[in-house]
């Protein structure tokens, strides 16, 4: 996984799961689907499944979806675990994760 790769699919969306079928999948049903293309670096599947499990209570699963992503310091997983984090009262964690990028100067923490 790396960053500016992760960077332009969720951009341009090119031979992703885009997010509006990700929606209706969980709408219909197939929780276990987005679940699956979660694991193998799907990030529209693996935000929302992040977002359902947290739903459910299991927010210690929910981050654990989102590490890998959190590891190439992508902006866009840095915000998204912050403002999961933040949802479930979170706050002074929310702020940790964003600080740090901001201390090791991430352009987009700043």
């Amino acid at each position: 996984m790396d960053a500016t790769d992760l960077d332009y699919q969720a951009r341009t969306q090119p031979g992703c799961i885009p997010p509006d079928l990700v929606s209706r999948l969980l709408e219909r049903g197939h929780a276990e689907v987005v679940e699956f293309w979660a694991g193998l670096g799907e990030w529209f599947c693996a935000r929302q499944w992040a977002r359902l499990l947290g739903e459910q209570g299991r927010q210690t699963e929910a981050l654990e979806v989102l590490d890998p992503y959190l590891a190439t310091g992508w902006w866009t997983a840095v915000a998204t675990t912050a403002e999961l984090l933040e949802e479930w009262g979170r706050v002074e964690e929310a702020i940790e994760i964003t600080r740090a990028r901001m201390a090791i100067g991430h352009p987009m923490a700043l």
